[in-house]
């Protein structure tokens, strides 16, 4: 939804006061949001928070190569004055930097779309009817297992942005955001053990949040995978990511990207564009422009034009994420900076295929600690999971380590599966690697 509001309005006016004070160049970005969180533990209202608002506008100004930024919830057009002149003379004592700037013309958006990120249904629900859909998943939880013996509860959040951007270049653009997200958290215990499992989904359109009744279940079933979990000895393995932990992984792929990182060359990709990275069938894409998706945006950082594009094509890395201070460094064009909606293009195999294609090994469903490093590709995580053996689930699997490097894995990437699912901005099928180190006993 683009929409011509006030702050649009008060964006000129900055950009107007900051060229009549001396700046050579600004930019402008605003932040206006109101959200909702709903939560309720064992059929009780837990948490009814009333609307939060928040308020930011961020000015960036260029006196030549030196610049300097500042930020306020102070909208008044004379404290505004106030501070552009502020931030006008902080500029005149930085330093200069031949890289600075704002990006060329020729790389800002023209047109800007509707993507239909707007959903005024969200708005319309009743607090009554949030507290009703929060108890609907938790008590869907509770009672699908006998095991399932506490909750930690279930939440309904829903917010709406508005983000307005404008720059001296004469780029202004707009957009109003809204999401809601439905989450539930359960414990399970089994003779003394406990396990606690959760599962949530957000989306732009409230329509298309799963039923109350899925979200509970999926928290229940996550909660009771675990019981009787055992630990195995140390070996090499082949390792199946579910959904969750395979765009978990795609987000650590796209952490080594940044443009800063890749100038600084502290990325293990860093000088690979061109170069195969990863096994043939791997193609990772990033598209802004998805009606309706959680990242998308019709416009990207700093006015720059959104468009689709192949991060891996066939495993050959194509490119980085380049904002135009980055892109400048490299002496490359930029493109957006960040990710929008990334993700694996799917397969053909079912997660179920995948699965029977292992004889030994796991199947992973969580991991914990910070565990990758962006320079090296080093990956080792604490990890839980599911144990394999002649091609079928068999027991639940905990207190171990997974570990490998990423350029490994990505070479060793033997399938991936067709049960992609739009679920955040960051997304993945079900991926199978050829062989990863599990520490155990």
């Amino acid at each position: 939804m683009k929409t011509s509001t006030k702050w649009e309005e008060l964006a000129a006016f900055v950009l107007k006061e900051a060229k009549r004070l001396g700046a050579s160049d600004c930019e402008v970005t605003i932040i206006d949001y109101e959200s909702v969180d709903t939560s309720v533990r064992l059929g009780q209202v837990e948490e009814l928070q009333g609307v939060a608002q928040g308020l930011s506008l961020k000015l960036c100004v260029f006196l030549g190569k030196k610049s300097a930024s500042t930020s306020t919830s102070d909208v008044r057009r004379r404290p505004l004055t106030k501070l552009i002149r502020e931030t006008i003379a902080l500029a005149q004592y930085c330093p200069e930097d031949e890289f600075a700037g704002l990006p060329e013309k020729e790389l800002l958006a023209v047109k800007i779309p509707d993507l239909d990120l707007y959903d005024p249904a969200i708005g319309a629900i009743s607090p009554s009817k949030k507290i009703d859909i929060a108890k609907a998943a938790e008590a869907a939880a509770m009672s699908s297992d006998k095991r399932i013996s506490g909750s930690e509860g279930a939440t309904f959040s829903d917010m709406r942005r508005t983000f307005v951007y404008a720059s001296s270049q004469g780029f202004i653009g707009s957009l109003v955001t809204s999401t809601c997200t439905l989450s539930a958290v359960v414990i399970a215990s089994d003779g003394g053990e406990m396990k606690v499992g959760s599962w949530g989904v957000k989306n732009c359109k409230f329509a298309n949040l799963p039923s109350a009744e899925a979200i509970g279940a999926k928290a229940a079933e996550r909660a009771l995978q675990q019981l009787g979990a055992k630990r195995v000895k140390s070996q090499v393995v082949p390792v199946v990511f579910d959904q969750t932990m395979a765009s978990r992984l795609l987000s650590q792929f796209a952490s080594a990207l940044a443009g800063n990182l890749i100038y600084q060359n502290s990325s293990f990709l860093a000088g690979k564009v061109g170069m195969q990275i990863a096994a043939t069938n791997l193609h990772v894409i990033d598209d802004p422009l998805i009606p309706g998706a959680l990242g998308s945006s019709p416009f990207r950082k700093q006015g720059l034009v959104s468009r689709k594009r192949t991060i891996v094509d066939a495993g050959k890395l194509e490119g980085y994420f380049l904002d135009p201070y980055s892109a400048r460094k490299l002496g490359c064009k930029a493109n957006c900076g960040d990710t929008s909606n990334l993700y694996i293009k799917p397969g053909e195999q079912t997660p179920e295929e995948i699965i029977a294609s292992v004889p030994c090994g796991l199947y992973l469903t969580n991991v914990s600690g910070p565990g990758f490093k962006v320079v090296s590709g080093a990956y080792s995580l604490g990890a839980s999971g599911i144990w394999i053996e002649n091609g079928k689930l068999t027991y639940p699997v905990n207190a171990i380590t997974v570990a490998s490097t990423l350029p490994q894995m990505l070479a060793g990437l033997q399938s991936i599966g067709n049960d992609l699912e739009f679920r955040s901005s960051i997304n993945s099928p079900t991926l199978k690697f050829e062989s990863m180190t599990i520490g155990g006993e």
